[in-house]
C-alpha cells in the first residue's frame, strides 16, 4: 500500500451500513412471499380469482388461484376472463364523459332531454346526479325484489329498466341533496350513450375506448347467451359445496363487464398515459360530487376518491351475482392493484386492502385518538332506543352493553362528554330525544328517538287486508298468524313482521313496512322502505 494512502474510517462505515440496510430492505421476493401468503389458505379445488399487480410499469404478481370452472376442471389463469360488477360503472362513466368532450351533451343536461321515459319530477335530474349516485332515484333492482322478482329470477333488459322507473311516483329524495348508490342511474346512462352517440353503447365503448387501449378481453355482457371463451363460471356456496351464480340478465352500465386483470391494467394506466380522453377525461373521471348545500362526496365519476395511510387512493369494488371484483390505483406511486374473482364468499375490498398494505403497511385508523369518558348508567340508558333519521327515514338503535353506549349489536360509541360521542370521526351530539350527526365533510343530518311499538292482539287486526302497488307491481297481504303479523305474496313468499315504532314494522329482511291513516283511524295502506327504495306506495283494496 502507498505510504500517502490513508483509510477513509467515514466512507468504509457509511458503505457497511448501506450494505447493512440493503440487506435488511424488502425485496421483490419478499414482496411476492407476502402477497401469495394473502391467498395461502384459499380452497385450490373451489372457485378463486386471479391478481395482477403492476408498478411503475412493471408487472410485479400476475397469478390465478382456485377453478374457473368446477364442472370441467378448469383452473383460473391471468387470461380468465370474469365480470367486474361495479368496477363496471367507470367506464359507463367515462363513455358519457367523451360525449361531453364531443360537445354532444353536458353533465346539467335534464335527463329526460334523453329520457323522456323518466316522470317529471319537478325538481331537475342532472346527467351529472346519475353518475354521483345523487339523482333521488329509486334502484330499480330494490324495487323489483319488493315485488317478488329481485335481479337473478327474471331476465331484466334495459327496456324493463325503463319501464320499472317510469311508473315511480316519487324520489327517494330531491336530487344533489344526497348520495345513496344508485344502479338505476348508470343504466340510464348507458342508454343515454346508445340515444346520442347513435350506435350500441357496448359498440360505442369498443371504439372508443376498448380498442385505442388495446384491451382486447373486454367487452358488455349486453346478452348473458353469448359464447365467451375463456370466461370463468361464478359460484356461490360454503365450504365444498357449491352451487352456480350467473348474471342471467342483459341489463348492463351499471355491472357487466366482461373482462380480464390484465385489461384492467390497460385502463388504469390511462390515467398516466391519457390515450382515452387525454388529460381532461382524467380529471372529470376523479372530479367528486358536491351536494346541493356544499358537501363534497367521495364519490366521482364511477370511481371513489379517497386515501390509503395518506397516499391518494382511486378505487371502487363490484359484486355481482357470484362475481366479485377490485380495481386500485394510487397515482403517486404508479401502483395498480386489480383482483377478480368468481367466488361469492371473497370479500373484494377486503382482498384489495391487504395487498395495498403490503406496499403501504396495514391501513392506519381515521378515528380521531379521543380522551373518553364513561357517562353513568342512567345517562346512557336514557340514550338508548330507536332513532329515525329525518332526512331519509334510516332507523339507528342503540343500546347499552357492558356499561357502554353502542350501535345494536355493533359499535362502541366513544363519549367524550356526557351529550357528545363520536361514532368512527362523526361526532353525535345529544339533546333530549334526538341527537345530530355532524361528519367530517360537513355534512350534519338529525335523529329523531322513536317510541317502541307494542301493539295488542286486538290492535294488530286493525292492519289485516290486501294492499296493491303499482309501483312494485306488487299485491301484498297482511295477515295475522300465531298472534303476529305476516306479509304474504304470490306464489309462497310469507314473511313475520315485527312491531318496530309507531305504526312500524319491519319484516325478516329489515324491510320497513309504515301504515298510513285516513283522517277516521282507518289504515288506507303502507309505505315499504329498503335499502335503495324509499317510501314505496301499496294502497289498501281489501
Amino acid at each position: 500500500m502507498p505510504k500517502h494512502y490513508k483509510p477513509n474510517l467515514c466512507f468504509l462505515f457509511l458503505s457497511l451500513w448501506a450494505i447493512s440496510i440493503s440487506a435488511q430492505a424488502p425485496t421483490l421476493a419478499d414482496t411476492l412471499k407476502k402477497i401469495d401468503a394473502i391467498f395461502s389458505t384459499w380452497n385450490t379445488k373451489g372457485p378463486g380469482g386471479v391478481l395482477t399487480v403492476v408498478r411503475r410499469d412493471q408487472t410485479l404478481y400476475n397469478s390465478g388461484f382456485g377453478m374457473a370452472d368446477l364442472e370441467h376442471n378448469i383452473p383460473n389463469t391471468p387470461e380468465t376472463v370474469f365480470e367486474a360488477g361495479s368496477v363496471s360503472k367507470q367506464f359507463t362513466a367515462a363513455a358519457i364523459l367523451l360525449l361531453v368532450q364531443d360537445g354532444k351533451l353536458s353533465l346539467d343536461d335534464d335527463i329526460r332531454k334523453y329520457l323522456p321515459e323518466i316522470p317529471n319530477y319537478g325538481p331537475t335530474i342532472k346527467i351529472r346526479h346519475l353518475m354521483t349516485h345523487t339523482s333521488g332515484l329509486r334502484d330499480w333492482g330494490s324495487v323489483v325484489g319488493v315485488g317478488g322478482w329481485p335481479r337473478g329470477k327474471r331476465t331484466y333488459t334495459h327496456a324493463h329498466v325503463l319501464e320499472i322507473l317510469s311508473r315511480q311516483k316519487r324520489l327517494n329524495f330531491p336530487p344533489g341533496d344526497q348520495y345513496n348508490y344508485c344502479n338505476s342511474g348508470y343504466n340510464l346512462m348507458a342508454i343515454i350513450v346508445d340515444r346520442v352517440s347513435g350506435m350500441a353503447f357496448a359498440e360505442f365503448c369498443k371504439q372508443r375506448i376498448f380498442g385505442p387501449l388495446g384491451m382486447k378481453n373486454t367487452q358488455w355482457r349486453d346478452d348473458y347467451r353469448k359464447i365467451v371463451p375463456n370466461r370463468a363460471i361464478a359460484y356461490s356456496g360454503f365450504g365444498n359445496n357449491f352451487l352456480q351464480n350467473m348474471p342471467f340478465e342483459m341489463v348492463h352500465g351499471n355491472g357487466g363487464l366482461l373482462t380480464t386483470t390484465g385489461d384492467l391494467m390497460l385502463w388504469n394506466q390511462n390515467h398516466k398515459s391519457q390515450i382515452v380522453g387525454g388529460k381532461a377525461l382524467s380529471e372529470l373521471q376523479q372530479t367528486r360530487g358536491i351536494l346541493n348545500y356544499g358537501v363534497t362526496i367521495g364519490y366521482a365519476a364511477g370511481l371513489n376518491i379517497g386515501d390509503f395511510n395518506g397516499f391518494k387512493e382511486i378505487s371502487h369494488s363490484g359484486a355481482t351475482a357470484g362475481y366479485r371484483a377490485w380495481l386500485a390505483y394510487y397515482p403517486a406511486q404508479d401502483l395498480s392493484i386489480a383482483f377478480l374473482s368468481n367466488s361469492a364468499m371473497v370479500g373484494p375490498v377486503d382482498v384489495g386492502m391487504k395487498v395495498a398494505a403490503v406496499f403501504f403497511g396495514e391501513r392506519t385508523s381515521s378515528e380521531p385518538m379521543l380522551g373518553t369518558i364513561v357517562p353513568d348508567e342512567a345517562s346512557l340508558q336514557a340514550k338508548a332506543g330507536l332513532y329515525r333519521c329525518v332526512r331519509n327515514d334510516n332507523v339507528t338503535e342503540l343500546e347499552v352493553k357492558d356499561g357502554l353506549l353502542r350501535t345494536k349489536g355493533g359499535q362502541v360509541l366513544q363519549a367524550t362528554k356526557e351529550n357528545t360521542f363520536f361514532q368512527g370521526s362523526t361526532r353525535l351530539e345529544f339533546s333530549g330525544n334526538k341527537y345530530i350527526a355532524y361528519s367530517t365533510n360537513g355534512d350534519t343530518v338529525s335523529f329523531q328517538k322513536k317510541a317502541a311499538f307494542q301493539p295488542s292482539e286486538k290492535d294488530l287486526l286493525a292492519f289485516v287486508g290486501t294492499y296493491r302497488s303499482s309501483e312494485a307491481d306488487a299485491t301484498y297481504e297482511v295477515r295475522m298468524k300465531n298472534g303476529a303479523l305476516e306479509t304474504f305474496l304470490l306464489p309462497d313468499l310469507d314473511q313475520k313482521l315485527t312491531p318496530y315504532y309507531k305504526n312500524t314494522f319491519k319484516n325478516e329482511q329489515g324491510e320497513l313496512l309504515e301504515f298510513v291513516f285516513d283522517k277516521k283511524g282507518k289504515v288506507t295502506g303502507f309505505k315499504f322502505t329498503t335499502g335503495r327504495a324509499w317510501n314505496i306506495e301499496f294502497v289498501r283494496v281489501k
